[in-house]
């Protein structure tokens, strides 16, 4: 493989230069970058890697306060932005910058759309559609360092500069399939904010270890969570190095027991107990305020499940997998297996999107309309046949 030319960008002056000649220059840039997410809350970017019609860049964002420039390409409608993978990077620029991308396709989600699975890695898909095979080493390297070493740097600039080739082809080959209009609309979701906002209240009062705790541990649980949540952002540490997840069921269930019980349970390192008991024991004996108490009555209690309705909703998962099978469509995109989880339990849910685009192409009427009304559905076998439809 040809060794590539690319400008390292160091310099404010820079990088507004370049972001200007590329709008000038280039309708389209490949796009991707390099962050170190781990212990921390809000991941370090550290480097940003363009490849584009008048050449490839990288840009050193640990060089700058700010990166303006590279934002108002990032938000130019006339630009097209090519990633793989890309969510992880358009929400750390959501975290970092509040800014959404505009104008983007993604190579992973599009050949999702063609049979190849998703998610399909970076290698595979240039193996595939660009004929060259990349070393993917660099993978965990320490992206802080600098200088820069040549290795880092040839690894980032694979990461971009086949981006462009990618996808003209991939744009060909749904083309001839009539999938174009299904892998945008898909890419759509990268240019919304409700995509990457998360509502970590309701995801505490929705999970199911609520429904098997008391009362005055369902609110522990709460403000546990929430606490955690909260020293986490105040000293930029991810949440696992505050209090791992695993451990706060531990801690909830055990916490009546007092001090004692849960430094002798190995489940729990003493010297978090240690550390934290005095802040775990004022947050279990603080009295419910109103606003917590409006809380815990948003706690919807599970339903018993019959084994009939069940089976039945085995047998549209199964349903929609074949369905996908037969369109070439990795099941994934369809729907994650959360929210058909949630629509087992909670019958008077079905997620909006799957009645528009896309997926209510894929799945028909029909389908959709089982969804709506499946609490009246019914699962018969007869004469060699399973027969699902709507109670008479």
């Amino acid at each position: 493989m040809p060794e590539q030319n690319y400008i390292l960008i160091e310099t404010h002056q820079d990088l507004a230069h370049y972001c200007q000649k590329i709008k000038e220059g280039s309708d389209w840039v490949g796009f991707d970058t390099e962050f170190i997410g781990e212990k921390r809350y809000i991941p370090l970017l550290c480097l940003v890697q363009i490849s584009s019609e008048i050449g490839n860049f990288l840009i050193d964002t640990l060089a700058f306060d700010n990166v303006d420039p590279l934002c108002d390409l990032f938000e130019d409608e006339t630009i097209l932005k090519i990633t793989h993978a890309g969510e992880n990077d358009y929400q750390l620029f959501y975290r970092l910058f509040n800014i959404l991308p505009k104008n983007v396709v993604d190579v992973q989600i599009s050949v999702g759309f063609l049979g190849d699975g998703y998610p399909c890695s970076f290698q595979k898909i240039v193996q595939k559609y660009a004929k060259v095979k990349i070393s993917k080493s660099q993978t965990v390297t320490d992206w802080k360092t600098r200088p820069i070493r040549e290795k880092q740097i040839r690894y980032a600039l694979n990461d971009v500069i086949f981006l462009k080739e990618i996808w003209a082809k991939l744009k060909h080959k749904l083309e001839r399939q009539n999938r174009l209009s299904w892998a945008l609309e898909e890419c759509k979701k990268f240019e919304k904010k409700s995509h990457f906002e998360q509502d970590l209240l309701s995801d505490i009062l929705e999970n199911k270890l609520m429904n098997s705790l008391r009362e005055k541990d369902q609110l522990f649980y709460i403000r546990l969570s929430l606490w955690r949540e909260e020293e986490a952002s105040r000293n930029n540490l991810s949440r696992e190095k505050v209090l791992s997840s695993k451990s706060i069921p531990v801690i909830v269930k055990m916490m009546h027991s007092g001090k004692q019980s849960l430094l002798s349970d190995r489940r729990i390192g003493d010297h978090i107990v240690k550390k934290y008991w005095d802040r775990f024991n004022a947050l279990y004996q603080k009295s419910a305020t109103d606003q917590e108490k409006e809380w815990l009555s948003r706690i919807v209690s599970s339903p018993v499940i019959s084994e009939e309705h069940n089976i039945l909703m085995d047998l549209l998962n199964q349903v929609f997998k074949l369905i996908c099978t037969q369109n070439k469509v990795a099941g994934i995109l369809l729907m994650p297996r959360s929210d058909f989880n949630k629509m087992k339990f909670d019958t008077s849910f079905t997620p909006e999107y799957l009645k528009t685009g896309w997926r209510k192409e894929i799945l028909g009427e029909p389908t959709i309309k089982w969804l709506e009304n499946r609490k009246d559905l019914s699962v018969r076998f007869e004469e060699g046949e399973i027969r699902i439809g709507l109670k008479k």
